[in-house]
């Protein structure tokens, strides 16, 4: 039933508009009556009206200064002007303030009739409308996380998915013109129990979203990174020192919160989602080079000639494995330290032997494989050059490589287990816990290098032994059924002729005629 209301200060008036509408559309109405504009104001107050009837000449307050009242407490309202010819320039008036239509007195039946029927469809639509936006708001917050996560995962592992970083960003309403990142990494990770790591993550994703609208990724090998974005018209207003500030505080409000404590990296500024990952691998290098967190960089004091900013761009293209980046951040701190400050041969070998020294012990802390960078005995700048290209082109290789291994390692790991396991209730967290990785990193990885989901995987595994189980006659269909995992035969019928094509007795019945 729709809630109306008719103001006018004519009683009879007011009962001939009701007797029409409740003969035309009988039991679809709850109707009030106002006699002038000052009582209109006080039902609206009192009821959400869906549509009001409103004559422009009343004593008192005016219909339209009651309309202007009444449209900030009612927006959905559908209002009628109700006036006389001579009150024509007043109606026009009133369309302006989001009246939805007039009538002229003495209005007919079927005008009356048809125009509340117009109003109804557009109540119902608008009502629609609004289910459905609350229903597409109640979904975005369910998946939101999913998909934070899955954008922080594709900056920080630089994964390609089917849906690109900005459409994603698009997705959760986000703008991102420049950026920084921060990694926060949890102080013994490995000693703490799941229930305390959860506590920790909370507490930071709880102090960071109350700060800004920054996206923060989950537990990675015991740190966490954040993803803030930087509008174009308050970047002039961000200082540096407020965002090493920024770290500081939450470092004191995990420790005063959880009683744990933290260590807070910080990357650059920089443009776009690339600028985010960028930064990040910035902030993932000041970890990796053991330096004071959150402070002023202590490479000034090892480095004469590359400068601090050069050498986190080029530790952060190695990182990323990106060869082209990393050549070309190779190629201008070459061509400064032989054009711009025309070092000699020995001091410009000296430098680059000083930077592959420091990447390959940053690239041996991350538990890479590499040995100690020789110059040969060469002179010739274009010779050095070459030879250092090389020596980058190296460097990624074995990052590629030993990558490739590890993802090997862990998947045969997990291969493993669910072979061994397959007849136990196995989850993808149970499984990620078991080699020692985040369960949506873990969940992508297999996916990428198996071609298959972790539970289709699963699923193969049982249903393959399965079939070698039917070759026993002495198993019924229901025993199979129980010792491959499936504790209801019903679902595990219907699981099997998904992946076989065909249901457990008509394969058994298959073998048996053979």
């Amino acid at each position: 039933m729709y809630r109306l209301l008719i103001a006018d200060d004519e009683p009879l008036e007011r009962e001939g508009l009701e007797l029409t509408i409740k003969k035309g559309l009988p039991e679809l109405f709850k109707i009030d009556h106002a006699e002038n504009g000052r009582v209109a104001i006080e039902c609206a107050e009192k009821n959400h009206y869906d549509i009001i009837f409103m004559d422009i000449k009343m004593p008192g307050i005016q219909g339209l200064e009651a309309v202007e009242v009444i449209r900030k407490k009612l927006p959905l309202a559908k209002i009628i002007i109700v006036t006389a010819y001579d009150y024509f320039s007043y109606a026009k008036a009133a369309i302006s303030l989001g009246v939805k239509d007039y009538i002229l007195k003495p209005a007919k039946r079927e005008q009356i009739i048809s125009l509340l029927k117009g109003l109804i469809a557009e109540i119902e639509l608008d009502y629609q409308k609004r289910v459905e936006e609350l229903h597409h708001i109640e979904m975005l917050s369910h998946f939101r996380p999913l998909t934070e996560n899955e954008l922080s995962l594709m900056i920080m592992l630089n994964t390609i998915q089917d849906i690109s970083p900005d459409e994603m960003t698009n997705l959760l309403d986000f703008k991102v013109e420049y950026g920084f990142s921060k990694v926060v990494c949890i102080d013994s990770h490995d000693l703490l129990q799941d229930l305390d790591l959860k506590r920790i993550y909370e507490c930071v994703k709880h102090y960071m979203k109350s700060e800004n609208n920054c996206i923060v990724s989950p537990i990675v090998d015991g740190k966490i990174a954040i993803f803030e974005p930087i509008e174009l018209n308050r970047l002039h207003l961000i200082q540096e020192i407020e965002i090493k500030n920024s770290a500081k505080k939450l470092k004191e409000y995990v420790q005063k919160q959880t009683g744990y404590s933290i260590r807070c990296e910080v990357g650059s500024i920089q443009k776009g989602i690339e600028g985010w990952r960028k930064s990040y691998f910035e902030a993932m290098y000041l970890f990796n080079a053991g330096l004071d967190e959150v402070s002023e960089t202590k490479l000034s004091s090892k480095f004469v000639k590359i400068t601090n900013d050069e050498l986190l761009s080029i530790s952060s293209a190695i990182n990323m494995l990106d060869l082209d980046l990393s050549l070309e951040q190779f190629s201008r701190i070459y061509d400064r330290l032989t054009l711009e400050l025309n070092l000699d041969t020995k001091q410009l070998k000296a430098e680059l032997i000083i930077l592959f020294n420091h990447l390959e012990q940053l690239l041996q802390q991350q538990n890479y494989q590499v040995t100690t960078f020789e110059f040969p005995d060469i002179d010739e700048v274009v010779l050095i050059k070459k030879v250092s290209e090389q020596q980058m082109i190296k460097l990624i290789q074995i990052m590629s490589k030993e990558k490739e291994t590890r993802i090997n390692h862990f998947v045969e790991l997990a291969k493993a287990y669910i072979y061994e396991n397959y007849r136990e209730d196995i989850s993808l967290v149970q499984i990620a816990n078991h080699v020692n990785l985040n369960s949506f990193y873990f969940s992508k990885m297999f996916k990428k290098k198996t071609g298959e989901t972790f539970s289709d995987f699963v699923m193969k595994v049982r249903i393959e032994q399965a079939k070698k189980l039917m070759q026993d006659d002495r198993l019924n269909l229901k025993e199979i059924s129980y010792e491959v995992g499936y504790k209801d035969p019903n679902y595990f019928s219907r699981v099997f002729k998904k992946y076989a094509n065909e249901s457990p007795k008509q394969y058994r019945n298959k073998l048996i005629n053979r």
